[in-house]
């Protein structure tokens, strides 16, 4: 699509983007306690990233405590053996359920294997109401068994699909809500077809960025949040700028470049692989956006980094108008806030593994037992402890930010289209894509 070069050229720098929802009453309340439990589908860093970053940047003033506790290869028996060590313990307000993914066994339908997962999943629901928690299911998102010969050859597409049927009438017959990952997914899905560049699960069936995103949105859209719109704005004449949130200065400026600083502004995170151009399509791109907007800059490329310029991230024209997520490039990629955050989300994720790990550790001499014992408690102590560590994160952040006129050699070249015949005609119609 031939884009028109403008004056006014847009940064759209996607945080955690979200579809607005009306005036619903936020439903989470100060000191609620949600926990993601589930398999395989919860298993990247992108669903505690995003979901509580969103959270805690959107609504700084709630203390809330978030955990994400997910296992790969863990079928709904396996959650209900770890629902009363890992789940029950922290008392939670809301429990949002992710199984299916894994309770197949990345095998070809067996009815009996469902009946069980059914039976499983009964009693986890169960077990949540038990608790006084409000309770979420989520259905199984979408695989994508044209990535893996095994789940291929195992038609696991159409055996999740099983699952989401049989979950939905679970759900409904014990009065339980469903938010519909695997319908919703499976919509966005289509629009992105099933080439070597769709990167919508890892190995066929962990969910990625795109997948998460899809569940992310169902999540706070029920929970009534509110989108979040930063925005920052200049002219490229003036020494004026300002910002919805927190303050903007400029500190230099002349006809190359201007140089900004930001104080008290939210935190920004990675929503699309690591910095690259946004796609408009991306299912959450109406419901947070931290907007860059320049008004009047030069025509050409510019650079994109901070004062010291040791880390410039070059951009044409197009890119600003179509929109750039900044928190993995320029002075934003290694802001201590964001790092901060990053780690805190990691140290979690491997705490869980650890503690795993010394779960199924065997005793090598009875006379160990206790001792044992003990260290395994330590270990499930330690993993919960580590479910808290992102609520001490910062939620703002400062930094400088310089945009210059880039010379025309240090400017990438576009892509060209390989086949633009087929561009204008999409092979698979968008039904899904927000």
């Amino acid at each position: 699509m031939n884009i028109r070069i403008r004056h006014s050229f847009v940064v759209a720098m996607i945080v955690f983007c979200f579809a607005p929802i009306g005036k619903a009453e936020f439903q989470l309340n100060d000191n609620d306690r949600i926990v993601l439990f589930g398999d395989v589908s919860f298993g990247h860093s992108f669903a505690p990233e995003w979901f509580c970053q969103f959270i805690r940047t959107r609504y700084p003033d709630l203390n809330l405590e978030f955990y994400c506790l997910s296992k790969s290869r863990s079928d709904a028996a396996d959650g209900n053996k770890r629902f009363p060590v890992e789940v029950a313990p922290l008392k939670p307000t809301w429990v949002i359920l992710s199984f299916g993914l894994d309770s197949p066994n990345r095998q070809a339908f067996n009815q009996a294997r469902l009946d069980s997962y059914v039976n499983e999943m009964s009693k986890m629901i169960d077990a949540v109401n038990a608790t006084g928690a409000k309770l979420l299911v989520l259905t199984p998102p979408p695989p994508q068994d044209s990535k893996h010969k095994s789940l291929a050859a195992a038609k696991y597409e159409d055996v999740i699909a099983r699952y989401a049927d049989a979950l939905r009438e679970l759900a409904k017959s014990k009065n339980a809500e469903v938010l519909d990952w695997h319908k919703s997914g499976s919509e966005y899905k289509a629009t992105l077809g099933d080439g070597p560049d769709v990167h919508w699960t890892k190995r066929g069936v962990q969910p990625l960025g795109l997948s998460l995103s899809v569940a992310i949105d169902l999540i706070l859209k029920r929970l009534g949040a509110e989108p979040l719109q930063y925005k920052v704005e200049a002219d490229w004449n003036s020494d004026k700028a300002t910002a919805t949130m927190g303050t903007a200065k400029i500190t230099s400026h002349d006809k190359n470049s201007m140089t900004f600083d930001l104080t008290d502004v939210p935190v920004t995170l990675d929503m699309n692989a690591r910095g690259k151009i946004q796609n408009r399509s991306w299912p959450l791109s109406n419901w947070c956006k931290l907007i860059f907007k320049i008004n009047g800059m030069p025509p050409g490329g510019v650079l994109v980094s901070s004062p010291d310029g040791k880390r410039g991230k070059p951009f044409l024209q197009q890119q600003f108008e179509v929109g750039a997520d900044m928190s993995q490039i320029g002075p934003l990629a290694r802001n201590n806030h964001i790092a901060i955050l990053h780690n805190a989300i990691r140290t979690k994720l491997g705490q869980c593994s650890k503690y795993r790990e010394t779960m199924m550790r065997e005793v090598p001499e009875p006379e160990l037992k206790k001792g044992y014992d003990l260290y395994k408690q330590a270990d499930m102590e330690l993993m919960i402890a580590a479910q808290k560590i992102e609520n001490r994160t910062p939620s703002r952040y400062n930094a400088s930010i310089k945009i210059a006129k880039a010379p025309r050699a240090s400017m990438p070249v576009p892509k060209r289209n390989p086949n633009p015949k087929r561009s204008t005609k999409p092979a698979t119609k968008k039904t899904g894509g927000k």
